[in-house]
Protein backbone atom coordinates (compact mmCIF):
# COMPACT_ATOMS: atom_id res chain seq x y z
CA UNK A 1 0.00 0.00 0.00
CA UNK A 2 1.43 3.40 -0.81
CA UNK A 3 0.57 6.01 1.64
CA UNK A 4 0.56 9.33 -0.07
CA UNK A 5 1.64 11.67 3.05
CA UNK A 6 4.61 13.66 3.34
CA UNK A 7 6.18 13.56 7.05
CA UNK A 8 8.82 15.74 8.17
CA UNK A 9 11.02 14.05 11.09
CA UNK A 10 13.26 16.62 13.30
CA UNK A 11 15.56 15.31 15.46
CA UNK A 12 17.22 17.21 18.48
CA UNK A 13 20.63 18.22 17.51
CA UNK A 14 22.41 17.81 21.03
CA UNK A 15 24.68 14.95 20.14
CA UNK A 16 24.07 12.46 17.70
CA UNK A 17 21.81 10.09 20.06
CA UNK A 18 18.47 11.63 19.24
CA UNK A 19 19.46 11.41 14.86
CA UNK A 20 20.67 7.37 15.82
CA UNK A 21 17.54 6.16 17.40
CA UNK A 22 15.62 8.06 14.49
CA UNK A 23 17.12 6.13 11.94
CA UNK A 24 15.04 2.64 12.57
CA UNK A 25 11.93 4.68 12.68
CA UNK A 26 12.58 6.81 9.21
CA UNK A 27 13.23 2.98 7.78
CA UNK A 28 9.97 2.04 8.98
CA UNK A 29 8.33 5.00 7.86
CA UNK A 30 9.74 4.39 4.23
CA UNK A 31 9.07 0.60 4.19
CA UNK A 32 5.22 1.73 4.80
CA UNK A 33 5.75 3.92 1.51
CA UNK A 34 5.79 7.47 3.22
CA UNK A 35 7.83 10.00 2.07
CA UNK A 36 9.94 11.18 4.22
CA UNK A 37 11.30 14.75 4.61
CA UNK A 38 14.12 15.42 7.70
CA UNK A 39 14.88 18.60 9.38
CA UNK A 40 17.59 19.66 11.43
CA UNK A 41 21.38 21.13 10.99
CA UNK A 42 24.73 20.26 12.25
CA UNK A 43 26.14 16.74 12.93
CA UNK A 44 22.66 15.06 13.81
CA UNK A 45 21.85 16.13 9.02
CA UNK A 46 25.53 15.00 8.44
CA UNK A 47 24.76 11.67 10.02
CA UNK A 48 21.61 11.34 8.64
CA UNK A 49 22.48 12.08 5.42
CA UNK A 50 24.91 9.45 5.42
CA UNK A 51 22.52 6.55 6.43
CA UNK A 52 19.36 8.39 3.89
CA UNK A 53 21.63 9.60 1.02
CA UNK A 54 18.57 9.93 -0.93
CA UNK A 55 16.40 11.69 1.41
CA UNK A 56 15.14 15.38 0.88
CA UNK A 57 16.29 17.31 3.61
CA UNK A 58 15.51 20.83 5.23
CA UNK A 59 17.38 23.25 7.30
CA UNK A 60 15.32 23.68 10.70
CA UNK A 61 17.40 25.15 12.96
CA UNK A 62 17.42 24.05 16.58
CA UNK A 63 18.82 25.82 20.23
CA UNK A 64 21.88 24.65 20.75
CA UNK A 65 24.03 24.09 24.20
CA UNK A 66 28.07 24.17 25.16
CA UNK A 67 28.63 22.79 28.43
CA UNK A 68 31.34 24.32 30.12
CA UNK A 69 34.64 22.64 31.87
CA UNK A 70 34.02 25.57 34.65
CA UNK A 71 29.93 25.26 35.26
CA UNK A 72 27.83 22.36 35.84
CA UNK A 73 25.89 20.95 32.99
CA UNK A 74 22.70 21.61 35.36
CA UNK A 75 23.69 25.16 35.63
CA UNK A 76 24.43 26.34 32.39
CA UNK A 77 20.88 24.15 31.39
CA UNK A 78 19.05 26.87 34.08
CA UNK A 79 21.20 29.82 33.10
CA UNK A 80 19.91 29.27 29.29
CA UNK A 81 16.19 28.62 29.79
CA UNK A 82 15.38 32.43 28.85
CA UNK A 83 16.82 31.80 25.74
CA UNK A 84 15.19 28.25 24.65
CA UNK A 85 11.87 29.27 25.63
CA UNK A 86 12.34 32.74 23.24
CA UNK A 87 14.00 29.35 20.74
CA UNK A 88 11.02 27.61 21.24
CA UNK A 89 9.08 30.11 19.79
CA UNK A 90 11.00 31.01 16.48
CA UNK A 91 11.49 27.11 16.11
CA UNK A 92 7.62 27.32 15.48
CA UNK A 93 7.39 29.82 13.65
CA UNK A 94 10.19 27.64 10.91
CA UNK A 95 7.98 24.67 10.68
CA UNK A 96 5.18 26.77 10.20
CA UNK A 97 6.70 28.02 7.00
CA UNK A 98 8.34 24.63 6.20
CA UNK A 99 4.58 23.13 6.33
CA UNK A 100 3.35 25.76 3.84
CA UNK A 101 6.56 25.45 1.57
CA UNK A 102 6.53 21.33 1.89
CA UNK A 103 3.01 20.57 2.23
CA UNK A 104 3.50 18.68 5.09
CA UNK A 105 0.85 15.88 6.45
CA UNK A 106 2.42 15.02 9.81
CA UNK A 107 5.67 16.30 12.03
CA UNK A 108 7.67 13.84 14.30
CA UNK A 109 9.77 15.82 16.59
CA UNK A 110 12.58 14.45 18.61
CA UNK A 111 12.58 16.32 22.03
CA UNK A 112 12.18 19.72 19.78
CA UNK A 113 9.31 21.26 21.57
CA UNK A 114 9.00 24.26 19.64
CA UNK A 115 8.06 22.03 16.32
CA UNK A 116 4.00 21.33 16.72
CA UNK A 117 1.28 22.51 14.79
CA UNK A 118 -2.44 23.40 15.04
CA UNK A 119 -2.67 22.59 11.68
CA UNK A 120 -1.58 18.88 11.06
CA UNK A 121 -0.74 15.75 13.44
CA UNK A 122 2.30 16.65 15.39
CA UNK A 123 4.51 13.93 17.52
CA UNK A 124 6.97 14.39 19.95
CA UNK A 125 9.19 11.54 21.25
CA UNK A 126 10.77 12.18 24.38
CA UNK A 127 11.65 9.34 27.34
CA UNK A 128 11.80 12.45 29.85
CA UNK A 129 7.86 13.25 31.35
CA UNK A 130 9.98 14.06 34.58
CA UNK A 131 13.65 15.71 34.86
CA UNK A 132 15.90 14.87 37.41
CA UNK A 133 16.77 17.62 39.18
CA UNK A 134 19.89 18.61 41.43
CA UNK A 135 19.16 18.32 45.05
CA UNK A 136 18.77 22.13 45.47
CA UNK A 137 16.46 22.52 43.17
CA UNK A 138 14.68 19.30 44.41
CA UNK A 139 11.41 20.90 45.55
CA UNK A 140 10.56 21.95 42.08
CA UNK A 141 10.32 18.76 40.77
CA UNK A 142 6.81 18.32 40.30
CA UNK A 143 5.57 22.19 39.26
CA UNK A 144 8.59 21.62 36.50
CA UNK A 145 6.92 18.14 35.40
CA UNK A 146 3.89 20.05 35.36
CA UNK A 147 4.79 22.65 33.48
CA UNK A 148 6.85 19.96 30.73
CA UNK A 149 2.88 18.15 30.91
CA UNK A 150 1.51 21.05 29.49
CA UNK A 151 4.06 21.66 27.06
CA UNK A 152 3.73 18.22 25.72
CA UNK A 153 -0.44 18.25 25.47
CA UNK A 154 0.49 21.13 22.75
CA UNK A 155 1.13 17.74 20.14
CA UNK A 156 -1.13 15.63 19.39
CA UNK A 157 0.90 12.26 20.78
CA UNK A 158 3.57 11.69 22.68
CA UNK A 159 5.88 8.82 22.13
CA UNK A 160 7.72 7.11 24.79
CA UNK A 161 10.63 4.75 23.81
CA UNK A 162 10.04 2.52 26.81
CA UNK A 163 7.64 -0.64 27.82
CA UNK A 164 5.31 0.33 29.84
CA UNK A 165 5.13 -0.99 33.43
CA UNK A 166 8.56 -2.59 35.03
CA UNK A 167 10.81 -3.77 33.75
CA UNK A 168 11.61 -0.90 32.05
CA UNK A 169 14.60 1.73 30.76
CA UNK A 170 13.62 5.27 31.75
CA UNK A 171 12.59 4.48 35.59
CA UNK A 172 11.61 7.89 37.09
CA UNK A 173 11.82 9.78 34.12
CA UNK A 174 9.00 8.63 32.26
CA UNK A 175 7.10 6.09 35.03
CA UNK A 176 7.03 8.71 38.58
CA UNK A 177 4.25 10.56 37.19
CA UNK A 178 0.69 10.28 35.72
CA UNK A 179 1.36 10.10 31.75
CA UNK A 180 -0.24 12.46 29.68
CA UNK A 181 -3.57 11.88 27.90
CA UNK A 182 -1.72 11.20 24.63
CA UNK A 183 1.33 9.06 25.84
CA UNK A 184 2.05 6.24 23.82
CA UNK A 185 4.89 3.89 24.72
CA UNK A 186 6.56 2.49 21.62
CA UNK A 187 9.07 0.28 22.86
CA UNK A 188 13.00 0.82 22.59
CA UNK A 189 13.60 2.59 19.37
CA UNK A 190 17.75 1.45 17.70
CA UNK A 191 18.78 1.37 15.16
CA UNK A 192 20.08 -1.93 15.38
CA UNK A 193 17.39 -4.08 15.25
CA UNK A 194 18.59 -7.12 14.66
CA UNK A 195 20.40 -9.68 16.87
CA UNK A 196 22.53 -10.68 13.53
CA UNK A 197 24.78 -8.30 13.08
CA UNK A 198 27.46 -9.53 10.88
CA UNK A 199 31.36 -9.49 11.60
CA UNK A 200 32.22 -6.40 9.06
CA UNK A 201 35.47 -5.02 11.81
CA UNK A 202 38.63 -5.50 9.30
CA UNK A 203 40.36 -5.42 12.67
CA UNK A 204 38.78 -7.51 15.68
CA UNK A 205 38.98 -4.76 18.95
CA UNK A 206 38.62 -5.51 22.55
CA UNK A 207 38.08 -2.14 23.63
CA UNK A 208 35.40 0.34 21.74
CA UNK A 209 35.13 3.76 23.28
CA UNK A 210 32.14 5.33 21.63
CA UNK A 211 32.04 9.20 22.66
CA UNK A 212 29.52 11.70 22.08
CA UNK A 213 27.55 14.77 23.06
CA UNK A 214 28.13 18.38 23.85
CA UNK A 215 31.62 20.07 23.80
CA UNK A 216 33.44 20.51 25.97
CA UNK A 217 33.04 16.94 28.03
CA UNK A 218 33.24 15.33 24.73
CA UNK A 219 36.53 16.42 23.71
CA UNK A 220 38.11 15.61 27.65
CA UNK A 221 36.40 12.23 27.91
CA UNK A 222 38.01 11.78 24.57
CA UNK A 223 41.37 12.81 26.06
CA UNK A 224 41.28 10.78 29.52
CA UNK A 225 40.53 7.54 27.58
CA UNK A 226 43.04 8.21 24.60
CA UNK A 227 45.79 8.78 27.30
CA UNK A 228 44.89 5.22 29.56
CA UNK A 229 44.56 3.52 26.34
CA UNK A 230 48.06 4.67 24.97
CA UNK A 231 49.73 3.53 28.22
CA UNK A 232 47.68 0.29 28.35
CA UNK A 233 48.86 -0.87 25.01
CA UNK A 234 45.41 -2.92 24.66
CA UNK A 235 43.88 -3.36 21.08
CA UNK A 236 40.99 -0.42 20.94
CA UNK A 237 38.95 1.82 19.05
CA UNK A 238 37.69 5.17 20.05
CA UNK A 239 34.98 6.26 17.80
CA UNK A 240 34.76 10.36 18.22
CA UNK A 241 31.10 10.94 17.11
CA UNK A 242 31.99 13.63 14.67
CA UNK A 243 30.02 12.84 11.60
CA UNK A 244 31.04 16.13 10.10
CA UNK A 245 34.45 15.19 9.96
CA UNK A 246 36.82 12.66 8.32
CA UNK A 247 39.04 11.07 10.64
CA UNK A 248 40.68 7.74 10.52
CA UNK A 249 44.23 7.19 11.87
CA UNK A 250 46.44 5.11 13.53
CA UNK A 251 47.67 6.24 16.55
CA UNK A 252 49.94 3.45 17.66
CA UNK A 253 49.83 0.03 17.09
CA UNK A 254 47.06 -0.52 18.93
CA UNK A 255 44.86 2.14 18.81
CA UNK A 256 42.55 3.54 15.51
CA UNK A 257 40.82 6.38 16.16
CA UNK A 258 37.93 7.29 13.76
CA UNK A 259 35.10 10.14 13.63
CA UNK A 260 31.97 7.86 13.19
CA UNK A 261 30.69 4.51 11.87
CA UNK A 262 27.56 3.88 10.80
CA UNK A 263 25.12 1.56 10.49
CA UNK A 264 26.28 -2.38 10.67
CA UNK A 265 29.59 -1.06 10.56
CA UNK A 266 29.26 -0.03 14.53
CA UNK A 267 26.90 -2.86 15.27
CA UNK A 268 29.70 -5.33 14.55
CA UNK A 269 32.39 -3.31 15.98
CA UNK A 270 30.19 -3.27 19.56
CA UNK A 271 29.08 -6.46 19.11
CA UNK A 272 32.39 -8.08 18.67
CA UNK A 273 34.45 -5.87 21.07
CA UNK A 274 35.09 -7.25 24.77
CA UNK A 275 35.15 -3.97 26.54
CA UNK A 276 32.52 -0.85 25.71
CA UNK A 277 32.94 2.38 27.23
CA UNK A 278 30.27 5.23 26.45
CA UNK A 279 28.36 8.25 27.91
CA UNK A 280 24.98 6.97 29.64
CA UNK A 281 22.87 8.83 27.48
CA UNK A 282 19.71 6.77 26.65
CA UNK A 283 20.21 5.67 22.87
CA UNK A 284 22.77 4.57 23.17
CA UNK A 285 21.40 2.68 26.07
CA UNK A 286 18.60 0.96 23.88
CA UNK A 287 21.43 0.27 21.37
CA UNK A 288 23.53 -2.05 23.77
CA UNK A 289 20.73 -3.27 25.30
CA UNK A 290 19.03 -4.64 21.36
CA UNK A 291 22.43 -6.22 20.81
CA UNK A 292 22.38 -7.69 23.88
CA UNK A 293 25.94 -5.88 24.91
CA UNK A 294 26.85 -4.66 28.41
CA UNK A 295 29.14 -1.26 29.50
CA UNK A 296 30.65 0.97 31.57
CA UNK A 297 28.61 3.77 31.93
CA UNK A 298 30.72 7.28 31.83
CA UNK A 299 27.69 9.79 32.83
CA UNK A 300 28.40 13.14 30.97
CA UNK A 301 29.60 15.83 34.41
CA UNK A 302 26.47 17.33 35.70
CA UNK A 303 24.03 16.46 33.43
CA UNK A 304 21.47 15.08 35.48
CA UNK A 305 19.47 12.67 33.46
CA UNK A 306 22.77 10.58 31.91
CA UNK A 307 23.30 10.86 35.90
CA UNK A 308 20.29 8.80 37.05
CA UNK A 309 20.10 6.99 34.34
CA UNK A 310 24.10 5.22 34.79
CA UNK A 311 22.98 4.43 38.59
CA UNK A 312 19.50 2.95 37.33
CA UNK A 313 20.75 0.85 35.06
CA UNK A 314 23.78 -1.05 37.55
CA UNK A 315 20.71 -0.69 40.09
CA UNK A 316 18.93 -3.42 37.41
CA UNK A 317 21.69 -5.50 36.49
CA UNK A 318 22.92 -3.80 33.35
CA UNK A 319 25.26 -2.27 33.21
CA UNK A 320 28.38 -0.88 35.13
CA UNK A 321 29.00 2.73 35.71
CA UNK A 322 31.65 5.22 36.67
CA UNK A 323 31.79 9.22 37.23
CA UNK A 324 34.47 10.42 34.12
CA UNK A 325 36.80 11.91 37.10
CA UNK A 326 37.21 8.53 38.60
CA UNK A 327 37.27 6.82 35.26
CA UNK A 328 40.39 4.71 35.27
CA UNK A 329 40.92 1.87 32.55
CA UNK A 330 42.28 -0.61 34.14
CA UNK A 331 39.87 -0.65 37.07
CA UNK A 332 37.20 -0.28 35.16
CA UNK A 333 38.23 -3.62 32.78
CA UNK A 334 38.22 -5.64 36.16
CA UNK A 335 34.80 -4.33 37.12
CA UNK A 336 33.35 -5.49 33.61
CA UNK A 337 34.99 -9.29 34.28
CA UNK A 338 33.37 -9.64 36.75
CA UNK A 339 30.69 -8.41 36.41
CA UNK A 340 27.74 -10.74 34.84
CA UNK A 341 25.11 -8.49 33.33
CA UNK A 342 20.91 -9.50 33.05
CA UNK A 343 20.42 -9.13 29.85
CA UNK A 344 16.63 -10.73 29.40
CA UNK A 345 14.63 -8.26 28.62
CA UNK A 346 11.64 -9.77 27.83
CA UNK A 347 9.14 -7.27 26.53
CA UNK A 348 6.94 -7.02 23.66
CA UNK A 349 8.65 -5.18 20.55
CA UNK A 350 5.62 -4.51 18.31
CA UNK A 351 4.57 -1.36 20.29
CA UNK A 352 6.10 1.05 17.27
CA UNK A 353 3.94 -1.44 14.83
CA UNK A 354 1.47 0.05 16.68
CA UNK A 355 1.77 3.18 16.68
CA UNK A 356 2.55 3.52 13.05
CA UNK A 357 -0.95 1.59 12.12
CA UNK A 358 -2.67 4.60 13.62
CA UNK A 359 -0.72 7.28 11.60
CA UNK A 360 -3.38 7.57 8.76
CA UNK A 361 -6.18 7.72 10.74
CA UNK A 362 -4.88 10.44 12.94
CA UNK A 363 -3.46 12.11 10.02
CA UNK A 364 -7.21 12.26 8.35
CA UNK A 365 -8.86 12.75 11.77
CA UNK A 366 -6.73 16.07 12.00
CA UNK A 367 -6.13 17.55 8.88
CA UNK A 368 -9.56 17.07 7.57
CA UNK A 369 -11.31 16.05 11.31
Amino acid sequence: MINNYRILICPLNWGLGHASRDVYLISCLLDRKYEVIIGGEGASMEFLKAEFPNLKYVHLPSFQIRYSLKCRAWIMIVLLLPIFFAWVIRENRFLQQIIREYNIDLVISDTRYGLWSSLIPSIIITHQLSFRLPRLLKPLQYIIYRINLKALKKFSQCWIPDFPGYPNLSGDLAHKYKLPDNALFIGPLSKFRRSDIPYLSKKGFEIAAVLSGPEPQRSLLEKIITEQLVENHRNAIIICGLPGKKISETLTSSITRVSCLAGDELGSVLKFSKYIFCRSGYTSIMDLLTIGKSAMLIPTPGQTEQEYLALYMERQGLFQSVRQKHFNLEEAISRLDKFVPDMLFNKKHDLLDKALEGLPSLIERIKHG
